[in-house]
């Protein structure tokens, strides 16, 4: 499951890169792409996998400046920030069901 959570964080990084090609503003762009990079190493990298999801503030935020003018860059935030919830939860599934074959290998022995 880990494996298919650091997927769906490639899919959301490549995701906000292809604003680019929709004629996005760089700044909203950059802003995309670090929130989603910040959620990706604080879902890995700290112990609390829950963290990660605060890149969804900055996607909120690319989301607000766009205001309408742009559906299509509309729609790929939209698509980035279901990517990036789903990848976060996915990291909390893999922790949790990892923790329960411990817990069955502990009793077996």
């Amino acid at each position: 499951m880990r494996q298919f959570s650091n997927t769906l964080f490639g899919l959301a990084l490549s995701s906000t890169l292809l604003m680019k090609s929709f004629a996005i503003q760089d700044e909203l762009v950059g802003l995309a792409v670090f929130s989603v990079l910040l959620s990706a190493i604080l879902t890995n990298f700290m112990w609390i996998r829950s963290i990660g999801i605060a890149g969804i503030s900055g996607l909120s935020l690319v989301y607000m400046k766009l205001g309408g003018s742009s559906l299509p860059g509309t729609i790929l935030t939209v698509i980035t920030a279901v990517l990036l919830s789903s990848a976060v939860l996915l990291a909390i599934f893999a922790d949790l069901s990892n923790s329960k074959q411990g817990e069955k290998k502990q009793d077996e022995v």
